[in-house]
């Protein structure tokens, strides 16, 4: 029902608060993760997005692969505002990026409020992943780009897993598609 709503866009929302919630929910990136992001930060060749340890919320850079159906997104919305140093630009301050509540207020315009967060996407394709894409918890947990935990498992786990991730992304974008065509 909410993809339903989301791709209808019966709650009338701007093209580009749409795009950035089916952005966020293919990434699972963090909102501010999201909404700061800059055309830089991309590199479409390769499918990535580097996102800078300046921005993250752990200090360290985190990539992240990009399914089809993100570039695709990526594409359109270099359409609406790719002259523009931020992807997501504010439609008061187009200088500045969109604002933390964008994406809280759409979803209260979806309907639901007080039922859905943005960072709601991120547990919902944690738990999707783990459960019906069956992807190992230590490769969902560094697309989540989670801290490591303990002193020992921070010192010498660097693993990236970016084959694995990319596969990953790939399969939770046609996922998403075929809830949609259900």
């Amino acid at each position: 029902l909410f993809l339903k709503k989301l791709y209808g866009n019966e709650a009338r929302l701007f093209r580009q608060t749409q795009l950035a919630i089916e952005l966020m929910m293919l990434t699972f990136v963090r909102t501010g993760e999201l909404i700061g992001a800059k055309w830089d930060e991309f590199d479409f060749e390769k499918a990535r997005w580097d996102i800078p340890a300046s921005r993250m919320k752990m200090k360290k850079s985190h990539l992240v692969p990009l399914a089809t159906q993100s570039i695709e997104i990526l594409e359109e919305l270099k359409h609406l505002s790719g002259h523009r140093e931020h992807v997501f630009p504010s439609q008061r301050e187009p200088r500045r990026h969109m604002s933390n509540n964008t994406i809280l207020m759409a979803l209260r315009r979806m309907g639901y409020q007080g039922i859905h967060t943005g960072h709601g996407f991120r547990a919902l394709a944690m738990s999707t992943i783990l459960e019906d894409l069956e992807y190992p918890y230590e490769v969902v947990d560094v697309q989540l780009a989670h801290a490591k935990k303990g002193d020992v498992q921070a010192a010498y786990n660097r693993a990236k897993f970016l084959k694995e991730r990319t596969r990953m992304m790939q399969d939770w974008a046609d996922y998403i598609d075929g809830l949609v065509k259900k």
